[in-house]
């Protein structure tokens, strides 16, 4: 199949984590594993970003056309931290929120302590952070394997 031959161009088959993304010599932008219709690639860089998406793909065909389905998502580790990191420093912007709106007429009287913002940060760091460096790293890889495969993007909707 002509898709998974330029797939197999370049993807470097060397066995390695998805977390040691550096470029260590290849010569290949990704590294992975192809089989006979699915492929599992991480695009290979010179910098770290934990953020970097780890790509799934099946290649069918039907009524003639090539179809593929492509999956990115974080690695499964960073994914964890990240939900322990925004869920913890969630609860705790909750439990700051409840308690300032149940003692709010002492508050007024006290003052307010910016170090009452501390989670909110956190938790607003985190979210973008994540956002914004996978859907960088996303959109690298979308635009290197539409030109790759000489794709269009299929719209679909679900009723």
């Amino acid at each position: 199949m002509e898709v998974m031959k330029r797939l197999g161009d370049n993807i470097d088959t060397r066995t390695g984590l998805f977390l040691s993304q550096l470029n260590n010599g290849s010569v290949k932008p990704y590294q992975g594993q192809i089989t006979s219709s699915t492929f599992k690639m991480s695009r290979i860089i010179n910098y770290k970003n934990s953020f970097l998406p780890q790509i799934t793909g099946e290649v069918t065909s039907y009524l003639g056309e090539t179809h593929i389905s492509i999956k990115m998502r974080p690695v499964t580790f960073v994914l964890i931290f990240m939900s322990f990191w925004l869920g913890t420093a969630g609860l705790v912007c909750l439990g700051i929120l409840l308690a300032g709106l149940s003692q709010l007429p002492q508050l007024f009287r006290e003052g307010f302590s910016p170090f009452l913002l501390v989670p909110f940060v956190m938790f607003a760091f985190g979210s973008v952070l994540s956002i914004f460096a996978f859907k960088t790293e996303t959109k690298k890889s979308k635009a290197f394997l539409e030109e790759l495969l000489e794709g269009q993007e299929a719209t679909s909707t679900v009723y």
